[in-house]
C-alpha cells in the first residue's frame, strides 16, 4: 500500500498491508493514522490532514484490509480441514470497530489538555 498526494508521484507513505495494525479517521473529520509493524516490537504510527477529509482514504486502506483478509480466506478455504471461518462481514466489522476505537484513543492522548482539568493518576 502507498499514500501519495493526488497531484504528485511523491510517496508519503508506504507499507504492506499485511503489517497494518490499527488504522481509523480521527475525531476531526480531517485527520487519518494507521500504525504498521516495522519490526519486532517497533510500530509506526503515520498521520495525516486530508482535504477535504479523510474518507476517501480511509475506505482505499479499508478496501485493501479487506481484500487481503479475503485472500486469507480463499488461502485457508483451499486447506482440507479446520473450523469454519467466521463470516467475512462480522470479522471485518469487528475489526474497523477496535481499529477505530484504538486510533480515536491514540488521536485523543495528542489534544492538548484543558487547566484545571483533573488528570489521570
Amino acid at each position: 500500500m502507498s499514500v501519495t498526494p493526488l497531484q504528485a508521484e511523491e510517496v508519503l507513505a508506504e507499507c504492506r498491508v499485511r503489517f497494518l495494525s490499527f488504522m481509523g479517521v480521527g475525531r476531526d473529520v480531517h485527520s487519518f493514522a494507521f500504525i504498521m509493524a516495522a519490526a519486532s516490537d517497533h510500530f509506526q504510527c503515520h498521520m495525516f490532514w486530508c482535504e477535504p477529509n479523510a474518507a476517501s482514504l480511509s475506505e482505499a486502506v479499508q478496501a485493501a484490509c479487506m481484500l487481503r483478509y479475503q485472500k486469507c480466506l480463499d488461502g485457508r478455504s483451499a486447506a482440507p480441514s479446520g473450523p469454519p471461518a467466521p463470516p467475512a462481514d462480522s470479522v471485518a466489522r469487528r475489526v474497523g470497530s477496535s481499529v477505530k476505537k484504538g486510533v480515536q484513543s491514540l488521536l485523543g492522548s495528542f489534544k492538548p489538555k484543558r487547566p484545571g482539568a483533573p488528570s489521570p493518576e
